[in-house]
């Protein structure tokens, strides 16, 4: 029988790596780099034979363990967080890619590369590795605390960014010029293409993984839940984004489903299955040859893009209105490049604008970095604090009042959010209108110019008009964004409202236009399509006001009914929490000393600072809980504290292995027959006066009598001479109980009478 490459080179990669992962952890280093290490003795570049063959197929495995490290990063990350530190992430991710634009290209040139070759050093030097990341902070249990929170959402945003660079970087390579168009045009791709996925998952895919896990089992919604990841991976190569943006989608938008704390147990395993195996294949890509050529560019290179990363993301976070230590943290976690890096230098490559030597190079900085990474996390509370100290009094009270009032800002007014809700509902309403008159456009179009029936000229007015009818509804939503509902009352809000009202439904006219280019030549476009919108509206106001309010409706209910069922006692907090402190959610581990004492017994204020703002226990959630309110086993804790209390209880929620008594002792249960004889002392009793279960710890739970079978007698049911009895319990204890039903009958010395 033949065995296939793939499945030997598996064997020989997770048997390597598993060695090396065991030694790492003895040493309490961080796995990662010891896959890294693993993937370097195994890789081809390393004497004295290649062990590996099969590299093509281990490259798709090493794929897959992208997509699920960034799916399961969506599930633990989803849209809502990512909002509420959006405005600082984007801030922050534009100082980087701003700051080492330029710097990459000046070190380029200063090595005597081409111009071209620098402008790609800049442009992989922008963009952090997100996996890495991830996996370190996974390892150190830091994706809890906040500065985590605030880099899972500037790397998002880094893979954005580096979206627009790789089309800016291909029509720079192409046509020599930079087109400020086609940057333009690609950022409103992007916006148009990932807001239509988010509300077509958002209004569908929750509430159907809600009616799945109701139904089905957890094997059922991990296919599921697989299928939908690799078709957003696949949705989105074919628009030629990233896979990894389209996996982290899908997971955000699964997470705001009640069945999360289901699927991401199910996918943890997979997770690190695949994840290993992509942090061996870095490995593997690394030939110490092409490092000790350019031993010299790669040592500054890599001193580049450490200290600049620390500065620029960390000057970013500060600017955005992060508080000190958060900013520190924030720019040693990001002090790396990764996977997308290897992309923009693949780009060059393949349009043959770039060196050969810059592809080892942007692997080697990135394996560098990426050995950097978990000892830099590992130091960046420690450094915050020094660099807290280090500065100036009346600089520190400074940034201080600005972190304070930016948090403050950050948690909203009654002004702030009565504008900020009808800009989100006229944003989302044109995003799902151009949705709908691209696909018109795209789909609908051809099928049209197909029927003979039809006559072409007329084929583009039937196009419009069906996109018109059906994105109806949103349009005119669009419309009445900042009208004042009346609901609301006529008070000093609304003073602002008049000019945006009349804004907006001249941007929503220009917008549809806009989108009517699809259709017809541009020169009557807005004249015809406000004069055709404004007869719909007319003669059909009422229903599409049903129609939109339906679809609102909907869509809102998958938040709503999130936040009922499954974390709901948290969200109300959020925008009370003070800017040093935040709100973590920790499960109390089933061996954790904490269970079944009392919130009041357990002193967690007293000893370490912190509040148990609410439990989470199954569907039931007990905001602020009674002291007398007992810890149970997987009761999720939502608690407010800073960094450092929240690490200093981890330890006793977690329970590890070695604080357990227990450890490495597996209890040998068994089930044992035995006869009742004549001497036996429980003969003439019942089972519950016998005693077994309180003395011997064990269960009668089956009783023989006269050929009779009794399973799981009742208690009360008399013991009898010649009854079988079924007994389970632990072996040790067993074997007392079988010496007391049968004992040993002591003979009498022999004088002739009877013992």
């Amino acid at each position: 029988m033949h065995l296939a490459p793939l499945i030997r080179d598996l064997a020989i990669i997770l048997g390597v790596a598993g060695l090396i992962n065991l030694l790492f952890q003895r040493i309490r280093q961080p796995v990662v780099l010891g896959y890294i290490i693993a993937g370097i003795v195994i890789g081809p570049y390393t004497p004295p034979f290649q062990l590996i063959t099969d590299l093509p197929s281990i490259q798709t495995w090493a794929e897959l363990g992208v997509i699920f490290l960034m799916f399961t990063l969506g599930l633990e990350f989803s849209f809502r967080k990512l909002a509420r530190v959006g405005g600082s992430a984007t801030i922050t991710a534009t100082a980087e890619v701003l700051f080492f634009l330029p710097v990459g290209f000046i070190v380029g040139k200063a090595f005597g590369w081409s111009s071209m070759d620098s402008l790609f050093l800049g442009a992989m030097l922008s963009i952090s590795s997100t996996t890495i990341i991830i996996k370190a902070l996974d390892e150190l249990k830091l994706k809890k605390h906040r500065f985590a929170e605030l880099i899972f959402a500037v790397l998002i945003v880094e893979d954005l960014f580096a979206i627009l660079l790789l089309v800016a970087l291909g029509t720079i390579a192409v046509s020599k010029t930079v087109s400020a168009f086609a940057l333009l045009t690609a950022a409103l791709k992007l916006i148009l293409v990932v807001g239509g996925w988010f509300i077509a998952g958002y209004l569908v895919i929750p509430r159907f993984m809600r009616y799945v896990g109701r139904i089905g089992s957890d094997e059922m919604l991990t296919i599921l839940s697989l299928g939908l990841c690799l078709a957003l991976v696949v949705f989105a190569n074919h628009f030629h984004y990233s896979t990894a943006l389209g996996a982290f989608i899908m997971g955000s938008i699964i997470a705001e489903s009640p069945v999360l704390p289901r699927i991401e147990r199910n996918m943890a395993s997979l997770r690190d299955l695949f994840g290993a195996i992509f942090f061996v294949s870095i490995g593997m890509l690394i030939d110490p040859r092409v490092l000790w050529d350019h031993m010299g560019a790669v040592v500054i290179i890599c001193a580049v893009t450490i200290i600049g990363k620390i500065l620029s993301t960390g000057l970013g976070a500060l600017s955005s209105g992060q508080s000190i230590r958060n900013s520190v943290q924030v720019g040693f976690g990001l002090a790396q490049i990764g996977e997308f890096s290897f992309i923009i230098a693949q780009l060059g490559m393949t349009l043959k604008v770039t060196s050969d030597f810059v592809y080892p190079i942007a692997v080697a900085v990135s394996l560098v970095t990426t050995f950097t990474t978990p000892y830099l996390i590992r130091v960046s509370g420690r450094a915050a604090v020094v660099i807290e100290a280090w500065l100036p009094l009346r600089l520190r009270s400074i940034l201080n009042q600005y972190a304070a009032h930016a948090e403050a800002r950050r948690a909203g007014t009654k002004d702030r959010k009565a504008m900020l809700r009808p800009l989100l509902r006229w944003s989302v309403n044109g995003i799902t209108a151009s949705v709908i008159f691209v696909l018109c456009s795209e789909w609908v179009l051809p099928i049209l110019h197909g029927k003979p029936a039809i006559n072409d000229r007329i084929v583009p007015l039937i196009g419009w008009f069906i996109a018109i009818v059906v994105a109806s509804p949103f349009i005119w939503a669009m419309l009445t964004a900042f009208r004042l509902e009346k609901r609301e009352p006529q008070d000093a809000r609304a003073n602002g409202f008049p000019f945006l009202r009349i804004l907006s439904k001249l941007l929503s006219l220009l917008w549809i236009g806009t989108l009517s280019a699809e259709f017809f030549p541009g020169k009557y476009i807005l004249i015809v399509t406000t004069a055709a919108l404004l007869v719909a509206f007319a003669l059909f106001y009422r229903r599409l006001e049903i129609s939109y309010h339906w679809f609102e409706r909907r869509f809102l209910s998958t938040f709503e009914s999130q936040e009922a069922e499954q974390a709901g006692a948290q969200a109300p907090f959020s925008h009370l929490v003070p800017w040093d402190a935040h709100l973590v959610t920790m499960e109390i581990h089933p061996n954790s000393n904490l269970i079944m004492k009392r919130i009041s017994d357990a002193a967690l204020r007293g000893r370490y600072g912190v509040n148990i703002v609410a439990i989470q226990r199954g569907r039931q959630s007990i905001v602020t809980p009674m002291p007398q309110e007992f810890l149970l086993p997987r009761d999720q804790l939502i608690l407010l504290g800073t960094d450092e209390q929240v690490e200093k209880i981890r330890a006793e929620l977690d329970a590890p292995i070695e604080s357990s008594e227990n450890t490495g002792r597996t209890v040998n249960y068994e089930l044992r027959q035995t006869k009742l004889s004549a001497n036996c002392p429980f003969v003439g009793k019942t089972i519950r006066q016998s005693g077994i279960r309180e003395q011997y710890h064990a269960m009668v739970v089956g009783l023989e009598r006269e050929g009779s079978r009794n399973i799981n007698p009742d208690s009360d049911l008399q013991l009898r001479e010649n009854d079988g009895l079924w007994i389970a319990g632990e072996k040790a204890k067993l074997n007392d109980l079988m010496a007391a039903i049968n004992p040993i009958t002591k003979l009498a010395p022999d004088t002739g009478g009877e013992a």
